[in-house]
Parts: C-alpha cells; sequence; structure tokens
C-alpha cells in the first residue's frame, strides 16, 4: 500500500343490488309482520337514514343475513344513522352506508332471533351490533397505494328490515393518505359507493438502514470491532477477534487479465468461524506493480503516484470510448471476477473491501495524467458496482489518506458521493484526541479535516482504523489505551480497528477492554 414495489368490486356490488331489488314486497311486509324469514330490501344510501321497521310479533328463526356490501375506496364514511327498531324477524345485517365525513358507530336493535347484522350468523335474539360503514382504502378500489394513514371509520347506514350483510373490504387506493376499512352498519341499507377518499391503505415500505440507529453499515452490530492481520495457519484460535483482513487483487496481469482468485482459500478457512473476512482489495496497486510501477514509497523514479492515472485510463481503458471510463475497463472487470469468485466461496456472510488504499493518488497533480475528481468518483462508483452485483452481501469501505489537506479531502469525499459504499477505513492512531496522525493539531495544514469526528461527519459513514502494514506499519496505540480513550473514539465514529502490529498481550488487552466498551450504535 503506498502512502495511504383494483380490483373493482363495482360488478359483485351491482349484482347484489341487483338481487335485492328483486324481491317482492310481499317478503319485505313479511319482515315487517315478524315473520322474520326473508331479507329486508335494502335502505336507501346516503347520510343517516332514519329508523327500522316496526316491531311485529317473534317470528320465526331469521334467516341469516348475507351479501356484500358496497365496495368502497377508502372515503371517509356517512353520517350516523338512526338506532334500529326491534325487527320482528331478527336484526337487518346491513352493509357499508354511503361514505363520507366519519360516524359514530350504532348498536342495532335486539333481534328476536334473528341473525346478527355483521357476518349473519342466526342468533338467539343476540344484539347487532353495526359501526361504521363500509369504506376501505382509495376511490373505487384503486391500485395499490404507497403507505397510507390510517382514515376515519365509517358511521353506520341507515336501519331498515332485514338488509344485506355489509362487507368491509376494499382494495387500496392510490393515494398516500389512506382511509382504514369501515365495519358493516347494523340493520342499514345496502351502502352506495363511496366517495373517493384520498390515501391507499398500503404502507410504504421503510428504507434500510444499516447497523444500530446511526443508519451505517457495518457487519458488527453495536460491539466494537478487534481484528488482525490473518496471521496463517489454523484459524480456529481466533474466536476473540470479530474480523481479519487479507490481500486480495496480486493474481492480475500486466495486461489486465485474472484467472485466478488467490484469497479465496483463505475465505474457505473462515468458515468454520465466525469470524468476518476483510480484504485489502489493492487491484490497482498490484496492476502498477504488473507493469513496473511500485508504491511511491518504495521508489522515487515511476511509481503509482505518478504513472498509475495513465494506466488506468490507457492500456486499462481500452474498451471504453476514449477519455471515458466505463464498466469495460480491465480494473473494473478484475473486481467484478474477484467478487464472482468469493462469493461462490463465502455466499451470505459479509465480506468487507478495503478498496485501494490512496486512492485519492490518482487526481494527484503528481500522476503526469490525473484523473478530475470526477472521474475519480465514477472509477470508485463502478468499482463497487461490480463487487456488489457479483457479490450482494459485500461491504465496501473507501480508504482516506490522512496526509490529505484540508481542500483535498473535501474534494475527494464530495467526489466519492458517486459509490454505493458503505464504510470508511483509515490509517491511524487511537491516542492523538482524535486526531488521525500523530503529531496533528489544530494548527497542523489539515488539522480542521484530519480527525475521526469530521471524517465520520462528512461522509455519514463508521470509520474502520488500521496501524498500516509494510514500511508504514506504526507500533499499537489501541489495545493498550484505557477504556475511556477508545470510547471517545467510538463517539467520534470509529467503529473497529485492526492492529497489524499487535504485541503479545493483544488477547489480553481485548478481554480486558470489550467489556468495558461502549455500543457503536448511536
Amino acid at each position: 500500500m503506498s502512502t495511504v414495489r383494483r380490483r373493482t368490486l363495482g360488478f359483485h356490488f351491482l349484482s347484489i343490488l341487483s338481487f335485492v331489488l328483486a324481491i317482492p314486497p310481499l317478503l319485505v311486509s313479511c319482515a315487517n309482520n315478524g315473520m322474520g324469514t326473508s331479507d329486508g330490501v335494502a335502505g336507501t344510501s346516503g347520510e343517516g337514514g332514519s329508523n327500522g321497521g316496526v316491531a311485529g310479533e317473534p317470528g320465526g328463526r331469521g334467516g341469516a343475513g348475507t351479501g356484500v356490501g358496497g365496495s368502497n375506496s377508502a372515503g371517509t364514511s356517512g353520517s350516523a344513522g338512526g338506532k334500529g327498531g326491534i325487527g320482528s324477524g331478527g336484526a337487518g345485517s346491513g352493509s357499508a352506508g354511503t361514505s363520507g365525513e366519519a360516524g359514530a358507530s350504532q348498536v342495532g336493535g335486539r333481534g328476536a332471533g334473528g341473525a346478527v347484522a355483521t357476518g349473519g350468523l342466526a342468533g338467539g335474539g343476540r344484539t347487532g351490533t353495526g359501526t361504521g360503514g363500509s369504506g376501505s382504502a382509495g376511490s373505487s378500489g384503486g391500485n395499490l397505494g404507497m403507505a397510507g394513514h390510517a382514515g376515519n371509520t365509517g358511521a353506520a347506514g341507515t336501519p331498515s328490515q332485514t338488509g344485506i350483510g355489509g362487507s368491509s373490504s376494499g382494495i387500496g387506493g392510490t393515494s398516500a393518505e389512506g382511509g382504514a376499512t369501515g365495519r358493516g352498519g347494523s340493520g342499514g341499507s345496502v351502502g352506495a359507493a363511496g366517495t373517493s377518499g384520498v390515501g391507499g391503505s398500503s404502507g410504504t415500505a421503510g428504507t434500510s438502514g444499516g447497523a444500530g440507529t446511526s443508519g451505517t453499515a457495518t457487519p458488527f452490530g453495536c460491539k466494537f470491532a478487534w481484528g488482525e492481520p490473518s496471521p496463517g495457519g489454523s484459524l480456529n484460535s481466533y474466536g476473540w477477534l470479530q474480523f481479519m483482513t487479507n490481500w486480495a487483487g496480486s493474481s492480475i496481469a500486466a495486461n489486465g487479465n485474472v484467472s485466478s482468485c488467490e484469497s479465496c482459500g483463505w475465505l474457505s478457512q473462515l468458515s468454520s468461524t465466525n469470524i468476518v473476512p476483510a480484504y485489502y482489495a489493492y487491484v490497482i496497486g498490484f496492476y502498477g506493480h504488473a507493469n513496473g510501477l511500485p508504491d511511491g514509497n518504495q521508489s522515487g523514479g515511476p511509481n503509482l503516484t505518478t504513472g498509475a492515472s495513465a494506466l488506468i485510463m490507457g492500456a486499462a481503458n481500452t474498451a471504453c470510448p476514449s477519455g471515458q471510463l466505463c464498466a469495460q475497463n480491465k480494473i473494473v472487470q478484475a473486481y467484478a471476477y474477484y467478487a464472482k469468485q468469493s462469493h461462490a466461496v463465502w455466499p451470505t456472510k459479509p465480506l468487507i473491501w478495503l478498496l485501494e488504499g490512496d486512492f485519492v493518488q490518482y487526481a494527484a497533480s503528481s500522476q503526469s495524467k490525473p484523473l478530475t475528481y470526477p472521474q475519480l468518483g465514477q472509477l470508485a462508483a463502478l468499482i463497487t458496482s461490480a463487487i456488489k452485483t457479483n457479490m450482494p452481501n459485500a461491504i465496501v469501505a473507501m480508504d482516506h489518506s490522512t496526509w490529505n489537506s484540508d481542500d483535498v479531502t473535501n474534494s475527494f469525499w464530495n467526489a466519492m458521493t458517486q459509490a454505493d459504499l458503505d464504510m470508511v477505513w483509515t490509517t491511524g492512531v487511537g491516542n492523538n484526541n482524535g486526531f488521525l496522525s500523530t503529531g496533528t493539531n489544530a494548527s497542523s495544514y489539515n488539522g480542521k479535516t484530519c480527525t475521526y469526528s469530521y471524517l465520520h461527519a462528512l461522509t455519514g459513514k463508521s470509520i474502520l482504523v488500521d496501524e498500516s502494514a509494510g514500511l508504514s506499519q506504526a507500533s499499537d496505540t489501541w489495545s493498550n489505551q484505557t477504556a475511556a480513550t477508545l470510547n471517545a473514539r467510538i463517539s467520534e465514529g470509529v467503529v473497529a480497528i485492526n492492529v497489524s502490529g499487535a504485541p503479545s498481550t493483544y488477547q489480553a488487552n481485548v478481554t480486558n477492554l470489550s467489556s468495558q466498551l461502549n455500543s457503536t450504535c448511536r
């Protein structure tokens, strides 16, 4: 690494209504004389109607009032109807009233052996309970709406003789404000179709959040995570760690082709553990190495800080329109290959991709043909898309270089908004009052932006920190700190530390600190 988601019920409603209107008047009169064996003619719809028929002599066992009420959209319900009379043939089963403004629920008269108003159940004089008219969301069974709020309950329909059983079903409307479905009115007339209501019955799906209340992704839940580079050999004895790191990308050839996944065997080793794997994904770096461009801190001649951008836009980009980055870029294709092969071995559990250390260097003035910040953001977006398309369980993090000036930090992360990133990773210390680097303070050239709190606020992402590797590896300043110091870093957005220069007391330090550390979910 270098320096850095109606049906209409009208047809059914009209069919039922036609049937009711065809019943002979004699049957209606029998209902008034207490025979209680036939369904009454539906009352008229509208705002609250008059009282039902006068009670007659006790009749025979009332037939169950059945039928389907007016299927309405989520309109507001009709005004409350009058209280139903004591039916001699049983309490009429009423359907929904005309929808309109919300009406108060009413209780129907006590039947002499008739059916319960709602549901048409035959009973021994059970009281028919009427509540709201039929009113479900939206106009006449509109398309499934987006997350509607509950609407007003419909009022009872006009009481009458044995009515047709009200139906309270409805299909969600199209608008966002939604009416709740009303219940069938007791002894009411068949409700006409309600006026169009505002709102749908369905709720809008909530957006997916990341772990914790911060809404940012982390594969570690709310626990501060400890990791270290993979030590090799059996990994079953490292259950006290939350993650391990390994390099990925070294199989890329000078022509940009990749034919093997050198890190996939390591993933297989971790399959029997609870350890989260993390790739130091350094495809551009290794591609540069294969083309004679070492890291900038390894050579004063041509290196990644001077010639990598020309390589990215040149030989690696020949399948794309001239001067434009695209998904056919060799680097993007290499990432797609590694993600596909890794997913075959590691298909469900999260795998962290720590992208391209010092990625910002490819827009630096030291490059012979530097990328613009928009191009750098586009490249990050293409790489991230290639990974996530081929490995949906990937967690992608972009590197922040601690040597950035304030302006470079702001320009770089503004460009990175093009990419679907989940986390930020950086190299830093744990014991410098929240500054990333040893010796940095408020008076430094990058003192405003070189802090964990600024980086977390700027990106809105959780931060994974490492202690670098190779020539730039630093000594441990994390596991040997007090819980108070680490809790301060947690409050600044740090959720994990990869201790590359682990001391011999590392496991003991982690065991001692873990129970004292705050939740990383804020």
